[in-house]
């Protein structure tokens, strides 16, 4: 089953994962974004600015793939829910995938977000609970996969519209919870965070990349999350990695207020992923572990 996938944002957080994980169960990677270099599991890698219609051409007919996962987004913490940026990169992913479709690809899996539905649910099932974004980042990807959905049969190619929730591992970007606190527990210095009982769907970078790569190798199309199904308080994840790091003390729960409208859970359904043959690899604490170890040996 595996064949030649084009994986873009592959110098991301998540991207690096997901060169690991297909190429080892098989594909040849093609590997696009701003720096690629660094990554020896790809056939191919290809330095590409998405944002600019100039260079999507040669891109897709340089990979020559019959699978396309596109990752590739402005996820800056600073501004990724507000960003103008986002409208941009709809119409990348727009004509990525056309000139995709036009250059013999077969196969599209859009990385779209939880952020899509509506918040306040207890439990985010697909095709059951309503999507109505509260941000620009959420309106984006809905938009974008619904209209991708909508235009594949006329493309010629599937698409598969993944909801990913939450994601921790190495090498996410400096003002995010994991990253900064590690900084802060190999420095020894308090770490200001919220109550922490806010629950959140988490699942380790390496088991979101390997249900990318079940969905790549699936016929399905309908929107599917990508969560474990089992939310948990945020609170677990920094006391996991405080204790791993020997240092309890550092967090200081309660230190900063949770932003007004902050959902108590969120949680999705994972019943669609698990049909796949989807069963987590990682723990929270093996993730976390793994985590630091990749931490301490990979620059980020």
């Amino acid at each position: 089953m595996p064949g030649r996938i084009l994986i873009t944002g592959a110098s991301g957080f998540l991207g690096a994962y997901c060169v690991e994980t297909f190429a080892r169960r098989g594909w040849d990677v093609v590997a696009t974004g701003r720096n690629v270099d660094r990554y020896k599991q790809a056939v191919q890698a290809v330095s590409c600015d998405l944002l600019d219609p100039n260079q999507i051409p040669d891109l897709v007919k340089t990979a020559r793939a019959t699978h396309l996962l596109h990752l590739a987004w402005n996820d800056d913490p600073r501004d990724r829910w507000t960003a103008p940026s986002n409208l941009d990169w709809v119409s990348a992913s727009l004509r990525l995938t056309r000139a995709f479709a036009q250059n013999g690809g077969e196969r599209m899996i859009f990385a779209g977000s939880c952020a899509e539905y509506e918040w306040g649910h207890d439990r985010f099932i697909e095709d059951q609970t309503p999507v109505r974004p509260a941000s620009l980042y959420g309106a984006a990807k809905a938009h974008c996969g619904q209209l991708l959905g909508q235009a594949a049969a006329s493309l010629g190619i599937s698409v598969a519209h993944t909801r990913l929730f939450f994601c921790y591992g190495h090498g996410e970007a400096e003002g995010r919870l994991l990253p900064d606190l590690l900084k802060g527990l190999e420095a020894g210095i308090d770490v200001p965070c919220t109550d922490g009982h806010q629950r959140r769907d988490y699942l380790y970078a390496g088991d979101i990349a390997m249900a990318l790569a079940l969905v790549a190798e699936s016929e399905q199309s309908s929107p599917i999350n990508i969560c474990s199904g089992l939310a948990i308080r945020v609170r677990d994840l920094i006391e996991t990695a405080a204790v791993l790091m020997e240092r309890p003390h550092i967090p200081q729960f309660g230190a900063i207020s949770r932003p007004a409208g902050d959902p108590d859970i969120i949680e999705g359904d994972a019943s669609r992923l698990k049909a796949l043959g989807f069963k987590p690899e990682f723990t929270l604490s093996k993730g976390v572990v793994d985590t630091l170890r990749r931490w301490r040996e990979e620059p980020a």
